[in-house]
């Protein structure tokens, strides 16, 4: 039985990663230096987030804190650009219809997920948003631990949704089920090691037995 689905934002719910992309290279053209590629953002990418950007920028010169704030003042100004993923209003509606309890979990700032829920109006699918609140971006694997254990969700009837491997590892850490997206912040070749693999959102609730 599924009861509770814990979402990532970030490559997940919302398409947004050629305009991280296009954030990071817009972050090191101001520095006169020259872009990455799609396939060096994924070679790159870890978790926490402060791994990837310690490929591309001096931590004793800039601290990651103002990295973040810079990557989000790009990425705030071209939210326009964005979309929820294909066909992941249906499936948040198949759930709820279900009965399924829905959060958002994200390592962002809750200041950029709430805007674009709201305006692609899928917030009523949701109990509660949870995004950071502060710039940091840190791990999010212990903040869902708490929350699984301050709401007593049952670890059996829980699943979380992702796009990285460090989704995974959150799922671990919750004692829940897990599924990695194709499409996010991580290739293919990583998620489909891992035995979570799901190539599309519309095929969440097959992979769930649902």
């Amino acid at each position: 039985m599924v009861k509770t689905i814990i979402w990532d934002w970030n490559g997940t719910l919302c398409d947004d990663v050629r305009l991280s992309l296009d954030a990071v290279n817009d972050m090191l053209a101001r520095r006169g230096r020259s872009g990455i590629t799609m396939e060096q953002y994924y070679s790159y990418m870890g978790t926490p987030i402060s791994k990837f950007y310690e490929h591309l920028f001096d931590f004793s010169v800039e601290p990651m804190e103002g990295l973040s704030r810079e990557f989000y003042s790009y990425y705030q100004a071209n939210t326009h650009t964005l979309h929820l993923r294909e066909g992941a209003e249906a499936v948040l509606k198949r759930l709820r219809d279900l009965g399924a309890r829905q959060f958002i979990l994200s390592s962002s700032h809750k200041d950029s997920i709430l805007p674009l829920a709201s305006r692609w109006g899928i917030m009523p699918y949701f109990e509660a948003v949870l995004g950071a609140e502060d710039w940091k971006v840190g791990s999010k694997a212990e903040r869902a631990r708490q929350f699984c254990c301050e709401t007593g969700l049952c670890r059996e009837e829980t699943w979380f949704i992702g796009d990285l491997l460090h989704d995974l590892e959150t799922a671990l850490h919750c004692d829940a089920s897990c599924i990695l997206l194709s499409g996010g912040h991580q290739s293919d070749r990583e998620l489909r090691a891992t035995g979570c693999f799901c190539a599309s959102v519309s095929e969440i609730p097959s992979v769930m037995g649902l």
